[in-house]
């Protein structure tokens, strides 16, 4: 696996889907764990699930902070905060998971067939005690001008 072309197609396609459809101003800085990235967060934490196989196999992780993900829900929607439900903030963490992966993906090997699970929410809390900084995973931190937010990639044939 070409660990640093796939981290060069994330985060370019992270900035493509962020930027391009949700207005966000983005920054990657290398001096955040993800570990410790919302330990004393109060605000919920939604987690995205992600499974994909072809010529690399696993599945990504997506953590936004349920704030982050209502404001940028109601901006996408055209609707005010007080008239988003739940329902609408989990499809939109679920699509943006499904666009970046697949933009990365086709960034990463354009000839390349990767097949899309359907996305689903996992819990933060499982998610955290799951992570690995072995060298068949990688996590991209994300700041935004509200919070952080995190992708991570796990793979299981590299």
């Amino acid at each position: 696996m070409k660990n640093d072309v796939l981290t060069t197609a994330m985060k370019n396609s992270i900035s493509d889907v962020l930027e391009t459809m949700f207005f966000l101003s983005l920054d990657y800085p290398d001096d955040v764990d993800i570990h410790e990235l919302w330990s004393r967060e109060k605000d919920p934490i939604i987690t995205a699930k992600l499974n994909f196989s072809g010529p690399l196999s696993g599945y990504a992780v997506f953590c936004i902070p349920k704030k982050l993900a209502l404001s940028i829900t109601a901006d996408f929607l055209g609707k005010d905060k007080a008239d988003i439900y739940d329902d609408q903030i989990n499809g939109t963490v679920k699509e943006i998971i499904n666009m970046i992966i697949g933009n990365a993906f086709s960034m990463y090997d354009p000839e390349a067939v990767f097949d899309l699970g359907v996305p689903e929410l996992v819990g933060f809390h499982d998610f955290i005690k799951d992570l690995s900084d072995s060298e068949k995973s990688f996590s991209v931190v994300i700041k935004t001008l509200e919070n952080y937010l995190a992708f991570q990639m796990n793979f299981i044939n590299a």
